[in-house]
């Protein structure tokens, strides 16, 4: 079985376009969820722009250090995979 994460990253996508403007402040927990797991599968589909995009608004919004962890993570394994191995340490 392969798996779809351009599909999955549709899903997420669309999930992200419904949320309101304030979605941040209403519904942290669910927005959260949603980016991180948006920017999993832009990893995973090379779609770099897109993880840059999700994590600069996790990055803007998180409350607390751990939520930041998982897009952190995300961020410095893209620059790892794209040879920009000393900016991922400054990460």
């Amino acid at each position: 079985e392969m798996s779809d994460f351009v599909l999955a990253y549709s899903y997420f996508d669309n999930g992200i376009s419904f949320l309101r403007k304030k979605h941040w402040e209403e519904h942290y927990k669910l927005s959260l969820k949603l980016f991180d797991l948006a920017a999993r599968c832009a990893l995973t589909n090379g779609d770099i722009v897109s993880l840059k995009l999700l994590s600069e608004q996790v990055i803007a919004y998180v409350r607390s250090y751990e939520d930041k962890l998982n897009i952190l993570y995300l961020v410095t394994c893209s620059l790892a995979f794209s040879s920009k191995l000393p900016e991922s340490i400054e990460k």
